[in-house]
């Protein structure tokens, strides 16, 4: 017979097996699932070690996006560039948390994805288009990576293969499509201020064309039925 003492180390043992379990929904956000943050991570398995680099990261990407809205908001050109030294390197510790969640689950395409969004956001487009390659190659036609995609195409002057990805998101999901438009619409404002690497000319073009596109979402927005 078992001693009260043995039977109470089987039930914890028994209980910690059970919440161990992982889940998580698609596309952005934190995973859910499982108690793996109270685990040691030598009794993780590697799909949850992945799970919480890349919870860790997403609290990381919420902390730049506040040092960017300040950056925005703020006027003093000190304070500024603080605000945007806090936001790399949020960026930085996201980027290290993604590839971490990517190296212990590599067929995690939500964490490939957030690898080119964090990339992107340091500049640094190439290997941002690598990232969101990877994620498209599990999940094709993932909106968000090809939005994202979209984004670092403008960051390298590629307007071409920014339209196609609008285009192709008016088809698949127009709420990610507006989401590029916005970004468009940014970035032609950016470089009427400061063409920096692409011809006016270009700039002026892709400006009429975004503008196009804005005016047909308008139209077809109008045309929708009413919903009741």
């Amino acid at each position: 017979m078992r001693s009260p003492k043995r039977r109470l180390t089987l039930i914890l043992a028994l209980a910690i097996s059970a919440m161990t379990g992982t889940s998580w929904a698609a596309g952005g956000g934190s995973m859910s699932g499982g108690s793996s943050m109270d685990l040691p991570e030598q009794r993780m398995t590697p799909e949850q070690l992945a799970k919480q680099s890349y919870n860790n990261g997403v609290k990381r990407l919420k902390d730049a996006a506040e040092y960017d809205a300040d950056a925005a908001k703020l006027t003093d050109p000190k304070k500024v560039a603080k605000a945007n030294d806090k936001a790399r390197k949020a960026y930085e510790r996201a980027l290290k948390d993604f590839n971490r969640a990517t190296k212990d689950m590599p067929s995690m395409h939500e964490a490939w994805n957030y690898v080119g969004y964090s990339e992107r956001h340091l500049g640094n487009y190439e290997a941002s288009l690598a990232a969101y390659a990877k994620a498209l190659a599990l999940r094709p036609n993932y909106p968000e990576a090809i939005e994202y995609r979209g984004e670092a195409f403008l960051g390298l002057n590629a307007i071409e293969d920014a339209k196609q990805a609008y285009l192709s998101l008016t088809r698949t999901s127009p709420a990610h499509a507006k989401q590029l438009l916005a970004a468009m619409n940014t970035w032609v404002a950016k470089k009427r201020e400061n063409p920096a690497g692409i011809d006016a000319a270009m700039v002026q073009s892709f400006d009429t064309w975004v503008k196009e596109q804005d005016a047909t979402a308008g139209k077809s927005a109008s045309l929708a039925p009413a919903r009741w």
